[in-house]
């Protein structure tokens, strides 16, 4: 098992408004390794936006990377790794066969010696159905689909919901689908459909995609995690952003 902290190997280009990132929370799947915390209040669960920056460490079982959802185990939305095939699966699930959002990407993410930058994008107000629902891989938008389902106009979604569970590294209800790998620079914008370009940008001479700090609002329950602060374990759950929503900090 390595440390839980990593040095992000990604440099800053001020001129451009790109950041270093200086350090990344290592989960470790063996030892049940999470950020949880309960949602207080409801708030826009039509229009929102999750980023992260993740690099996996072990890519043979399914495996969260983030969870919101009813104590009682559903509905749900979440955002996961497919066992054995690697493919990202994001759903909103209301239980038996009832998916109103749900995208698995036929990209397979299993390059363990890369970081990925994920943007997941969502305004059920708009008219057009696949305006409703964005997601971006290393500032590109993701077209390529296995299973790609919309939702419909003005639905509202199971993210921001009072008394609801906000978790990353697992689902809320098993430990049996553990995340095992690094994370860093996560945000949820509450209100907002965003683009990659509020947290990154491509930098003009290697064409690498690169991160910048998120200099925008966060709505009611927006948060910014950076696991910047390592002084305690609970530090690690500190929320950046205005808002003060911080995470409790599990097993690291």
């Amino acid at each position: 098992m390595g440390r839980p902290f990593n040095i992000h190997p990604i440099t800053d280009d001020s001129a451009l408004g790109g950041s270093s990132i200086e350090r990344s929370l290592r989960f470790n799947d063996g030892d049940n390794t999470r950020l949880t915390r309960t949602i207080g209040s409801t708030s826009n669960r039509r229009t929102f936006t999750y980023s992260w920056w993740l690099k996996r460490t072990m890519a043979s079982a399914e495996q969260y990377v983030w969870y919101v959802g009813a104590s009682s185990g559903t509905p749900y939305l979440d955002a996961r790794f497919e066992a054995n095939s690697h493919e990202l699966q994001i759903q909103d699930y209301l239980g038996g066969s009832n998916r109103p959002i749900r995208f698995i990407t036929n990209r397979k993410f299993r390059d363990a010696s890369s970081w990925y930058h994920f943007v997941f994008a969502v305004d059920t107000t708009q008219g057009t159905n696949t305006d409703r629902a964005k997601l971006y891989v290393n500032g590109v938008q993701e077209t390529s689909f296995s299973t790609e389902t919309y939702p419909n106009q003005n639905y509202d979604s199971s993210a921001n919901v009072s008394g609801y569970i906000q978790v990353w590294g697992t689902n809320q209800a098993s430990t049996s689908n553990d995340l095992d790998s690094y994370l860093a620079e996560a945000n949820f914008v509450d209100g907002q459909q965003l683009t990659p370009s509020s947290f990154g940008f491509t930098d003009p001479v290697t064409g690498i995609w690169m991160p910048k700090r998120y200099e925008g609002t966060y709505g009611t329950n927006g948060f910014y995690l950076d696991f910047s602060d390592n002084s305690s374990t609970a530090a690690l759950g500190i929320d950046k952003s205005p808002n003060g929503n911080d995470f409790t900090a599990s097993n690291f």
